[in-house]
């Protein structure tokens, strides 16, 4: 299978690697500016080669913001300034002569599992918990994109009655109430601590499963898969989510499907970034 520059662009951590069949020479560091994360990767793929590695045939990137797919431009970045109407296609073709795709990390995410997650589903809906909140959307074995590639983004949907304001101006987004950054400037502590709480974890679990609700009414998938930091949570939390869905559904609660978590960890969306280029080529 011919080799991809797989690159994952997030609010909190980047990372490429050469993506076939497998996801090899992984690399990850924190994220910092858009000049500094793109000469990172131009460094790592010289390196590559030279090195003796077999030369790529695209580049596929996933990033943590909106996307204008057909043109393969970044229209912001929520967490990180200097992306703004960011080409990766022409980025691609004038530091590598190579043709390139980006997507949001959401569809990403969903075309990992899909193609990868051992689901056996056509319907399924990816939810990224993360730095922020998003989902993908896969309906009859495909991904919806919508008109503006907007479809799945369910974490700036309204869900509670919230004075807080999210960072796309809105107040009462899923995003704002559940998303890891937001949490942790709310709370004064990191997820991971968080988490420990069992109160905490039903509390997110209750607003969480309003999101997924309207989700569910929406989509009808067969499966949906948290994936991102917070998924790892696992157990304690896909079980107390299962569980609020059957309240918040009340008589649509013969739709909530099986509720589980990714395999992946860092390589899921390289693998997924893979699949967006197969398409390109």
């Amino acid at each position: 299978m011919p080799k991809t520059l797989t690159v994952d662009i997030g609010g909190t951590k980047c990372s490429v690697a050469i993506t076939d069949d497998d996801v090899q020479g992984l690399i990850e560091w924190p994220t910092v500016g858009s000049v500094e994360n793109l000469e990172r990767v131009r460094t790592y793929y010289q390196e590559h080669l030279a090195n003796g590695g077999e030369p790529v045939v695209a580049v596929g990137v996933c990033f943590g913001g909106p996307v204008d797919f057909h043109s393969s431009t970044v229209k912001r970045s929520v967490h990180v300034s200097g992306w703004e109407d960011f080409n990766f296609s022409v980025w691609a073709s004038e530091t590598f002569g190579l043709p390139a795709v980006v997507d949001n990390d959401a569809k990403v995410g969903a075309l990992a599992e899909f193609h990868h997650g051992g689901h056996n589903s056509r319907d399924l809906l990816y939810v990224t918990l993360s730095t922020g909140v998003g989902a993908g959307v896969i309906s009859d074995g495909r991904l919806l994109r919508g008109t503006d590639n907007a479809a799945g983004e369910l974490g700036h949907t309204r869900v509670r009655d919230d004075s807080r304001h999210c960072s796309c101006g809105r107040t009462g987004c899923l995003e704002r109430l559940c998303s890891g950054y937001w949490i942790e400037q709310d709370y004064g502590k990191s997820a991971v601590e968080l988490f420990r709480d069992d109160s905490f974890v039903a509390d997110y679990a209750e607003t969480l499963a309003r999101g997924l609700g309207n989700a569910i009414l929406l989509y009808n998938p067969s499966v949906i898969v948290l994936g991102g930091g917070i998924s790892r949570v696992g157990a304690r939390l896909t079980e107390r989510v299962a569980g609020s869905l059957a309240g918040e559904l009340a008589s649509w609660r013969h739709l909530i499907p099986p509720i589980t978590t990714s395999r992946f960890d860092r390589e899921g969306v390289h693998r997924g970034a893979k699949e967006l280029t197969r398409d390109l080529l």
